[in-house]
């Protein structure tokens, strides 16, 4: 493969011009999604830059979508972005079957805890009453995608915690454990800028925005089933939602006016 060098001098930054050749490198599938780039040190001796300049031709590529970032193992040419779809019925796993993709399921920590005032008005339990609470870590192609965290009412999902192991469904194993169809009544979207325990567990660099959604699901005798924060990387994922047949939307939309320049 022919090298193009950095030419100083010309009045083009050399982190704009090594980023438009590993652009044209990607275009070209010298460079295939999934493929990992060479790393900063390699970069700054092939192009006889510094790794500043290298670092900052790379967050180019990752703020134009062409590159996404794994914390503690490097840098990976993009797919395209990856189709999720919100609507009343489909969920995740099937949402991402759907566009051909592979999905999983991981529960990364469970508790129980005391519902307090906000858990008992989102789940419409007392205040004393117990609510599950898992943390769940989903991923698309073996790739971490979002991070949600369920309130599930304890007395309605009694072990719940004891039916979960592997990759699962979450409203799979409510429907064959407890007799419940979860239905989607509600979804709010936000957007901000990943926290440290985002950037742990999602494995990305910081910088990264997030598309956070908050649900609530009811069953089909109208019990609130599920009260869930989930946590999308932004940098992934292209949302589609359903609207129902009166053409009304299905979420309500609250975008953080400050965070909405990160979302590209």
């Amino acid at each position: 493969m022919e090298v193009l060098m950095i030419v100083r001098g010309i009045g083009v930054a050399c982190y704009q011009q090594l980023s438009d050749i590993l652009m044209e490198q990607i275009e070209n599938k010298v460079f295939k999604p999934g493929n990992q780039l060479p790393t900063e040190i390699e970069l700054s001796k092939v192009y006889k830059l510094n790794r500043h300049t290298v670092r900052q031709a790379i967050e180019r590529l990752e703020n134009e979508g062409f590159v996404y970032k794994m914390r503690g193992k490097g840098t990976f040419v993009a797919n395209n972005k990856i189709p999720y779809k919100i609507s009343k019925k489909v969920r995740f796993t099937t949402s991402i079957l759907d566009v051909g993709l592979t999905p999983d399921a991981r529960l990364i920590d469970s508790y129980e805890t005391t519902a307090g005032r906000e858990l008992s008005d989102k789940l419409d339990i007392n205040l004393a009453d117990k609510v599950t609470v898992l943390e769940i870590l989903r991923f698309v192609n073996k790739i971490p995608f979002s991070q949600t965290t369920s309130y599930l009412s304890f007395a309605k999902f009694p072990d719940l915690k004891s039916h979960i192991s592997g990759s699962f469904s979450l409203y799979g194993l409510l429907r064959e454990q407890y007799g419940v169809e979860a239905t989607r009544i509600s979804s709010t979207f936000e957007v901000s800028l990943a926290e440290q325990s985002d950037m742990d567990i999602l494995q990305i660099p910081p910088r990264v925005p997030l598309l956070i959604i908050t649900s609530i699901s009811k069953s089909q005798h109208g019990e609130i089933a599920e009260y869930c924060i989930t946590k999308v990387r932004g940098d992934l994922c292209k949302i589609t939602v359903d609207f129902d047949s009166e053409g009304r939307y299905l979420v309500k939309k609250k975008i953080v006016e400050d965070d909405c320049a990160a979302v590209r």
